[in-house]
């Protein structure tokens, strides 16, 4: 969604732009218009980058079928749509709002192909919303299409029909003189020539001025179907509008802001509520150009410097900085380079430089458009872009099969300075020096490489908070490099083995490695035989169901957890050891006031923490259900479900009962018309088809991950596509006397409870 304040520049005849002059765009895409005409893109996988491709990436591809481009323009609000301007005027389309182009039902081009807009003429400017488009003919006329559910096409007093997208352009008769056409969300911005700013559509967080009918804390959203003038701008050279807040330059070179300043990015201090009325920014004098990001201002000053505030999350500040409201500073690292023109996006900026290069800087991440392959740092400080630069081309150990990842670290909010090592074998393998009084520096990573296997690691070094003395930093753990993921590791080996003999073994070989606590215990008993189950059958006066019998038979009575604790995180129970539900109700009820655990958390704590908050609707619950309850068995515990043997149901079941449930027993259901909700609602069903066996298998599965993750276990996968890495960072845990613990989190995703 970037937004560019080259507003001036796309409404000049396309006669000026014999030789283009180098511009881009950018959202969850970076598009980049070369001085040939032609467009290039990287960025995450979506039809407005322009291919088909599946993978994210950071290199830049030609976009096929667009020549001669002069302008672009991408939609502020979901980064699914583009739109490009030739040098004769014509308007290309590609993306969700490609469709706009297809009058006919043999429109078939898929919508990542560039297809041309003829019905709306020839235009000079355009600016795309979140499903509608703007566009400024060359007579100077307003053209708008798309989406009206909020009068953001400023075609007068709304009808049902013209609440409807309309296919074909509408000319906007009030607006006769316009200059630059900006848009974000359903909101429509147009500067005259006048110097005057109107505005049509949604008017939230006051994009609209004080005159707009949205009011902060209110639920609707008015519509403004006519072009109202937004009041306070006069004598506007230039637009630019972010996610929540817009800019204005005036002739004289002050800086006007209006909107949402929720990260600071129109004044200090940041508030939530919308800054509606147009203010002047304080220490923007001078201005020759601005563009507003997500949630931040550039301004590029006639003296050459460029000034930023706002969100700094991404880095998009340009210093490399990481606050949530970033003060008004001035981005020293551009000083001298020249800038001439700013773009801003939601996670990076861009310049053009009086020579024709552009610098990037920010979130350089293949999903959110990525700008420098080459670059491994996710953040990155002002750096010249490459067309066509390529990924350093991968080790001879990663081709032989090892894993490339990055060891990154963060200093927390309160720290000044750390320095930390990873040691994995006995060996120094990466050094991160932080210090937050250095740009960028606050931030650090290394790449590591490692072979498939199982790697013991340590985590040494120091961190300083303020002036305060050093404290030493120390932690341990383990490093699982597979070559298809550490699920298909082990489900390959549940095949070979049998589920807990496969988790027996995976187990084993991290406490070889790294010690594991109690948590990645199992208990397991032996397999009732057949003639066990038939005389419980007959005692109970029902048959179980053929999935627990069949559970039982493939797998067995186990518990994982802690030994001994009545709530084991996964479990499935022999008939001998069965409860009725209203029994295990009960004693959960008499163990809520038992005093806490001491140690690592049990499955006991937990279970009772949240039998603690739902007690005052356990009794009744208990009371309105208690025979239902007495009944039912619990045969079976997942990490958020329960297996019931239920009596039999209503529910039919090809001729027969409905005798199971899997349940999450603290599932809240809202009634749809009053909004009341109502807990174990699920009392009144029960399903005909479970397949317990592979519950239990995934249950299984997501339980040793999260044992091996707390403590300290990470899994990094090595079979990654070119350019991918898996990222693991230090985790600060508690302080134990003068020394703080560390763990690896991150690395290739895992269930984690």
């Amino acid at each position: 969604m970037l937004r560019t304040l080259a507003s001036l520049l796309l409404s000049l005849p396309a006669l000026a732009f014999a030789a283009t002059t180098p511009q881009i765009v950018a959202g969850s895409q970076v598009l980049w218009l070369q001085p040939d005409g032609t467009v290039w893109a990287s960025g995450d996988a979506e039809p407005v980058r322009g291919d088909d491709d599946p993978q994210p990436r950071k290199t830049f591809r030609r976009i096929e079928g667009l020549t001669r481009i002069v302008a672009l323009a991408i939609n502020h609000d979901a980064s699914d749509s583009a739109a490009a301007i030739d040098a004769d005027g014509a308007l290309w389309l590609w993306g969700e709002l490609g469709e706009l182009a297809c009058t006919t039902e043999q429109c078939k081009l898929p919508p990542h192909q560039p297809r041309r807009f003829e019905a709306i003429g020839s235009v000079r400017a355009v600016a795309l919303g979140r499903q509608h488009l703007l566009a400024i003919g060359r007579d100077g006329r307003l053209r708008s299409v798309g989406s009206n559910a909020l009068g953001q096409l400023g075609s007068g007093p709304l009808r049902n029909e013209s609440r409807m997208q309309a296919r074909l352009p509408r000319v906007v008769d009030a607006i006769p003189d316009a200059v630059a056409v900006a848009a974000q969300g359903d909101t429509s911005l147009v500067l005259r020539s006048d110097g005057t700013v109107w505005g049509m559509g949604s008017a939230r967080w006051g994009l609209l001025g004080e005159a707009g009918r949205w009011r902060p804390l209110d639920f609707a959203d008015p519509p403004q179907a006519e072009p109202l003038r937004i009041a306070g701008l006069d004598g506007i050279a230039a637009i630019s509008v972010g996610r929540f807040h817009g800019l204005a330059l005036d002739r004289d070179g002050r800086v006007w802001g209006w909107g949402a300043n929720e990260s600071a990015q129109l004044a200090t201090p940041a508030v939530d509520l919308a800054v509606r009325a147009p203010q002047l920014l304080s220490g923007l004098d001078q201005a020759a150009a601005v563009a507003a990001g997500d949630d931040y201002s550039l301004v590029l000053k006639r003296d050459g410097t460029v000034w930023a505030r706002g969100g700094n999350v991404y880095g998009t500040l340009g210093d490399g900085g990481d606050e949530l409201e970033g003060d008004l500073r001035r981005a020293e690292l551009l000083d001298g380079q020249g800038v001439v023109e700013l773009f801003a996006g939601d996670y990076n900026a861009f310049a053009r430089l009086a020579d024709g290069r552009l610098l990037g800087w920010g979130t350089n991440g293949a999903t959110v458009g990525g700008f420098d392959a080459a670059g491994d740092d996710v953040t990155l400080l002002p750096a010249v872009l490459d067309r066509d630069r390529r990924p350093a081309p991968p080790s001879a150990a990663v081709k032989a099969g090892a894993a490339a990842f990055h060891f990154t670290a963060e200093l927390a909010s309160d720290e000044a300075a750390a320095r930390i090592e990873l040691w994995i074998g006995g060996r120094r393998s990466a050094v991160l020096d932080l210090d937050r009084m250095t740009p960028r520096s606050h931030r650090a990573q290394a790449v590591v490489e490692l072979t498939p296997g199982i790697h013991a690691y340590e985590l040494r070094g120091e961190t300083r908070q303020g002036e305060a003395a050093p404290q030493a930093v120390q932690g341990r753990g383990a490093i699982v490099v597979t070559a298809g993921g550490v699920e298909a590791q082990f489900r390959a080996r549940a095949a070979a083995q049998g589920l807990l003999a496969a988790y027996r073994q995976s187990v084993a070989l991290l406490r070889a490695v790294t010690p594991l606590d109690a948590r990645a215990d199992l208990q397991a008993g032996a397999v009732p035989p057949a003639a066990v189950l038939d005389l419980y059958e007959k005692q109970l006066g029902r048959r179980l169901p053929r999935t627990y019998r069949d559970a039982l038979r493939t797998i067995g009575p186990f518990s994982l957890g802690v030994g001994g604790e009545h709530y084991p995180a996964v479990a499935l129970f022999a008939p001998m050891q069965l409860r009725t539900l209203d029994d295990w109700v009960a004693r959960a009820l008499q163990d809520v006031a038992a005093p806490g655990v001491d140690g690592p958390a049990s499955r006991d704590q937990e279970v009772l923490d949240r039998f603690r908050v739902f007690a005052s609707e356990l009794q009744p619950a208990r009371e309105r259900l208690a025979e239902r309850w007495k009944s039912e068995r619990l045969a079976a515990l997942l990490p958020e479900q329960i297996y019931l043997i239920v009596p039999e149901q209503a529910t039919s079941c090809d001729g027969r009962r409905a005798h199971q449930r899997l349940v999450d027993f603290f599932e809240v259901q809202q009634d749809e018309e009053s909004g009341e909700e109502h807990y174990f609602g699920w009392a009144d069903s029960a399903d005909c088809e479970l397949d317990l066996p592979a519950a239990l298998q995934q249950a299984v599965f997501e339980h040793y991950t999260s044992a091996a993750r707390a403590n300290g276990v990470v899994f990094v996968r090595a079979d990654l596509s070119p350019g991918e890495r898996a990222v693991v960072t230090p985790e600060r845990l508690d302080a134990a006397g003068t020394a703080a613990t560390l763990r690896l989190s991150g690395g290739e995703p895992v269930t984690e409870y």
